[in-house]
């Protein structure tokens, strides 16, 4: 008898019921096993059935991704049902959709006034639902539903491109957090002294408040630390009648309010916000993964002695990014995570479970006392506020456009411009997939503006070889002299003016070996200009036995053609003969 095989098939999960309520609510449970969040498809009860499934399959393929994720996911799943709802035909469930009603569908989308990539991200969501029935219920869904690979092509070629800080305002935003920063540590060492020096086991066991000197800040702390945990209770309670708590408000008062005591405990929104743009501005982490830094996202580094790495989560990528820096300045990353980890230690016991992990723990002492990870919103919103308190302005004078988000931008655009404009570099600082991702995020006229002057200068060089002189080609201004920035060495008559073909007027040529087909050539016939064109032939018909044919026919025959056709028969015989006995000057290898 032959060895049974093994069944791997997953039992089936029991077809929910569209009567049950429970089958249109999503409870995510969190790690500690307590309630996180919780999604009600019960908005879509016009469409019950097919809401009951697509329920099913947002419980089952977003479980484990991060809040973020969920909650984008459920906000773009009404763009489906607002579809379903307008189509012409009765959609009832999820078995009723066929090829037709998705490329319907699609273009339900493209008659929305949107981007393509928001259309894309609409698709996107109904795309992985259907897919995840697809492969895990596909009793529930058309037999012969074929669902488009990709609806929306080169979704981010119409993206504008990222906006990028430049090196001043960088600085701007930098010296503006430092300030916040040194004010907020200087108050919270100020607290931790306080505390230090008094006795804080006489302070806890005197029942009677009245009996102890609160105006002294170090007992008024020691009381708040004691018997509030830390946080300074709310004005309500202290001033309710029975409370007994009204001379430790009137302390508070004194010592600057709820807020200015809070400060010397712990740190406040508007604190953990600047550190936030300080580390993020060095580390370039996106900005979900930024507010989402562990408490132990530092680690010694094993082979450099005095270095540290800092490590982070990025929900797209494959592996932990990280980066490593020196303890040495007082500014520095592992410095100010040092620092945080300071002012949050006492709201670690206030945090909910799922967030004692992380790093940037915040508590509410205005209205609430609410503690944990800053929110998302209100990070962004007190980034806003940062840029009003300082009053930043970029270098035009307007008001600076400050995110969390820009910090990467900002930071991979300048640390691309250190690296010399090397995109491979900057890819791995990203931990970018491809290159091209790292293009859009550098991708900008400040950029290109530099690029063009950088390979001015290796044209300027160009020419240089090929004259084999001396001559200086740089300019005190600009940089790069260009009106010689040719490929043979001849002259440009202006490589601003976009008349090669694929060219814009006013921009720096980039036809490059493309000057012997140019109007604006100027070829001086000497016999010095011909001992360089014949090199440059001898350059191109090199370059035949060293590279794919079809790329040579592509990019350099072309130019033989027109130097061997056009150019040399207008020189003198005479002139020819002399030439072609002299000594070729040596030329950079075509590539």
């Amino acid at each position: 008898m032959g060895r049974p095989r093994k069944d791997y098939r997953v039992v089936a999960t029991p077809e929910p019921v569209p009567g049950n309520p429970d089958a249109l609510i999503v409870n995510i449970i969190g790690p500690g096993g307590e309630p996180e969040e919780s999604y009600d498809f019960s908005v879509f009860t016009k469409h019950a059935e097919m809401a009951v499934e697509w329920a099913l399959a947002f419980r089952q393929h977003y479980a484990d991704l991060s809040p973020v994720s969920r909650y984008q996911a459920f906000n773009r799943i009404k763009f489906w049902f607002e579809f379903v709802a307008d189509f012409s035909e009765p959609l009832v469930a999820t078995r009723d959709i066929d090829t037709a009603v998705l490329g319907a569908f699609i273009a339900w989308l493209g008659t929305k006034p949107w981007s393509k990539s928001t259309r894309y991200s609409a698709w996107s969501i109904a795309k992985q639902h259907l897919g995840w029935l697809q492969r895990n219920r596909p009793d529930l869904v058309n037999p012969d539903l074929e669902i488009p690979f990709n609806a929306f092509p080169r979704k981010n070629a119409e993206s504008r491109p990222r906006e990028a800080l430049s090196r001043q305002e960088m600085e701007r935003v930098l010296a503006a957090a430092r300030m916040e920063i040194e004010n907020a540590w200087t108050l919270f060492k100020e607290g931790q002294k306080a505390l230090a020096r008094v006795d804080r086991e006489a302070i806890a066991a005197e029942p009677d408040l009245g009996r102890l000197n609160l105006r002294d800040l170090g007992v008024m702390l020691a009381v708040i630390e004691d018997r509030f945990g830390g946080l300074p209770p709310k004005v309500l309670d202290m001033v309710r009648k029975g409370a007994g708590l009204n001379r430790l408000n009137l302390a508070i008062t004194r010592s600057g309010g709820i807020a200015g005591v809070a400060s010397r405990l712990f740190a406040p929104p508007e604190t953990i916000v600047a550190y936030m743009i300080a580390i993020g501005a060095q580390t370039y982490a996106n900005a979900e993964a930024l507010r989402m830094l562990r408490r132990d996202c530092m680690s010694e580094h094993l082979l450099l002695e005095g270095r540290v790495l800092v490590s982070w989560h990025k929900g797209r990528a494959g592996r932990e990014q990280r980066r490593s820096f020196l303890r040495d300045k007082s500014f520095s990353v592992p410095a100010l995570i040092d620092q945080v980890l300071a002012l949050t230690e006492r709201l670690l016991s206030h945090a909910p479970q799922r967030d004692r992990d992380l790093l940037f723990l915040t508590g509410g002492v205005q209205a609430s006392r609410t503690v944990g990870i800053i929110p998302g919103y209100l990070a962004a919103s007190l980034t806003r506020r940062f840029v009003q308190r300082h009053k930043l302005r970029d270098d035009s004078g307007n008001v600076l456009r400050l995110s969390l988000g820009s910090l990467r931008v900002s930071g991979l655009t300048l640390a691309h411009e250190r690296s010399g404009f090397d995109i491979l570099k900057t890819q791995a600082l990203a931990n970018h997939a491809t290159p091209d991702t790292t293009q859009r995020y550098v991708d900008n006229p400040r950029v290109r503006k530099a690029q063009a002057v950088v390979i001015g200068g290796l044209q300027a060089r160009f020419v240089e070889m090929v004259r084999g002189t001396a001559e200086p080609t740089v300019a005190p201004k600009s940089g790069v002299d260009l009106r010689n920035a040719t490929t043979a060495g001849f002259i440009c008559r202006d490589p601003l003016s976009g008349i090669a073909e694929g060219q814009r007027a006013g921009e720096l040529c980039t036809a490059w070996l493309g000057c012997f087909t140019c109007l604006n050539a100027v070829i001086p016939l000497d016999e010095d200009m011909l001992i360089r064109l014949l090199a440059t032939k001898a350059a191109l018909t090199a370059g035949r036995t060293g590279m794919a044919p079809e790329r040579w026919r592509l990019l350099y025959a072309p130019k033989l053609e027109i130097l061997e056709r056009d150019i040399l028969p207008k020189f003198p015989d005479a002139m020819l003969a002399r030439a072609e006995t002299a000594t070729l000057p040596a030329l950079p290898p075509v590539e």
